[in-house]
């Protein structure tokens, strides 16, 4: 007898439910860290201030130049982001050290 496909998604979606999440695998090392900054001097400001408008996991995917943060920085204050000129160096040159190219 054959079963149609919604047969079997509802079948897979029971066991899914039944087995609380089982089959799907658990998250790799690499994706754990995705959301977490490297700890070190400036991640507490990158924190405080990047996370005001951006995901900490959107931030630790991009890898850039000093350069090119820098500039990605100068874009985020002219948009309204708190950051000091103190906070700019320090944030640039943990972001170049932790996620440079």
């Amino acid at each position: 007898m054959k079963r149609s496909r919604a047969f079997r998604a509802i079948a897979y979606l029971s066991l899914l439910l039944a087995t609380g999440g089982l089959l799907i695998p658990p998250l790799s090392a690499g994706q754990q860290q995705a959301d977490k900054l490297v700890d070190g001097p400036g991640s507490d400001l990158v924190k405080a201030k990047c996370t005001l408008c951006h995901d900490i996991g959107n931030i630790v995917r991009i890898r850039q130049s000093r350069e090119e943060w820098q500039d990605t920085l100068k874009v985020m204050i002219r948009r309204g982001a708190p950051i000091t000129p103190a906070d700019e160096t320090i944030i640039v040159e943990y972001l170049t050290k932790h996620y440079g190219k």
